[in-house]
């Protein structure tokens, strides 16, 4: 899958929201690439762990979670995600246009060399309605990236789960210069805890998955849609990554299946390179 203008992925499995500090010895020089946690220009403080657990396999990312800063990014995390040798990319987000510039101009100015690009985790503020984030907003934010990294910077654009607004989402973010779309990030959930308040946050795993496979059936079956999608929700078995495949996604991206198993995205990995080394009659049948 070529992501960018100079970034080839020598494997569809990527790690997502890696963790700060991964293991050397299970494999994850395998994969397509890591993208780190989402980080903001300044560290937000938080009040929990970040993760509930809300099902078996469904996690609930709360919103008052601890968020690292850009610069605690460069300094502290990316060196130890680097030494794997795969291409990493540094997942940002902010709460406006100006917000993304800045961060995406820090980056390039400190990360140059260091990062194969960004991804552009594309969301709305907890209290504003899903409509109001418009293709306008996702194009001028992926321009303003976009302007700051230069022309060879690979540039994904990370799109919410909404079947029915996704696909004019993807074209901003493919008309400001985007290099591929991931779909999709979390969903806006709650949860209730026996006793206690009410926990506000963004659904992932395997509840999240069905939503998943339908935002990126929709953006691989747009004929206007030019960009390779990366597919991204509920993946814990190599039957999941044919899902996405099937549906139309070029790559896919492992978060929550790496948090409840550390080294199910390098399995996961090893299991494609050892199809994609057989017959290419095998390697369809892997995908089917």
């Amino acid at each position: 899958m070529q992501l960018g203008p100079t970034l080839s992925l020598q494997n569809p499995v990527c790690l997502a929201a890696a963790p700060w500090q991964l293991p050397d010895n299970l494999g994850y020089e395998r994969l397509g690439a890591i993208f780190t946690k989402t980080v903001i220009m300044e560290p937000q403080p938080g009040g929990r762990d970040g993760l509930i657990r809300v099902a078996d396999s469904s996690l609930l990312n709360t919103t008052d979670r601890r968020t690292d800063g850009a610069e605690q990014l460069v300094q502290d995390h990316l060196p130890h995600l680097r030494r794997h040798g795969v291409p990493v990319l540094v997942s940002i987000t902010a709460p406006g246009i100006p917000g993304f510039r800045k961060i995406a101009r820090f980056l390039a100015r400190e990360a140059a060399g260091q990062i194969a690009g960004v991804e552009i985790y594309i969301s709305s503020a907890t209290t504003q309605k899903g409509f109001d984030l418009t293709p306008r907003f996702v194009r001028e934010a992926t321009e303003a990236v976009r302007n700051e990294l230069g022309d060879q910077a690979a540039l994904v654009v990370k799109l919410p789960p909404w079947p029915d607004h996704v696909r004019a989402l993807a074209l901003g973010a493919q008309e400001g210069g985007a290099t591929a779309l991931a779909a999709c990030n979390t969903l806006k959930a709650l949860h209730l805890p026996d006793g206690g308040e009410p926990i506000l946050g963004g659904l992932s795993g395997e509840a999240l998955r069905p939503m998943a496979l339908r935002c990126v059936y929709e953006l691989a079956h747009d004929e206007n849609l030019t960009l390779p999608v990366i597919g991204t929700g509920g993946i814990f078995t190599a039957q999941h990554v044919r899902d996405y495949l099937r549906c139309g996604a070029a790559a896919v991206q492992v978060a929550t299946g790496e948090w409840l198993e550390p080294g199910l995205t390098a399995r996961l990995a090893t299991e494609w390179e050892t199809a994609h080394n057989l017959t290419e009659t095998n390697k369809a049948a892997w995908i089917s």
